[in-house]
């Protein structure tokens, strides 16, 4: 969207950071923080880093509140610092 104007995403990004605001609740199905029927646990799957891109969310702990959400900003952004 911006490469017109110079932008070079590889070159001119190291990051970006989303935040929500705590209106926006999730309800995760079933099976999210425990797993179900030997899956691996959608919560634990989604603490892994995925190439460039960590999550860090409160949610992943089954509460939405604010340390929560701190411990896994940390844990996410350690992740990325892992590939720099």
């Amino acid at each position: 969207m911006f490469g017109a104007s110079g932008l070079d995403p590889r070159r001119d990004v190291a990051g970006l950071i989303l935040n929500r605001w705590g209106h926006a609740y999730v309800c995760p199905a079933p099976g999210f923080h425990f797993g179900r029927d030997g899956q691996a646990v959608p919560r634990d799957i989604v603490r892994r880093r995925h190439g460039r891109i960590a999550f860090g969310h409160a949610e992943l702990e089954g509460h939405q509140n604010w340390s929560n959400g701190v411990i896994n900003g940390v844990r996410a952004m350690h992740q990325v610092m892992e590939i720099l």
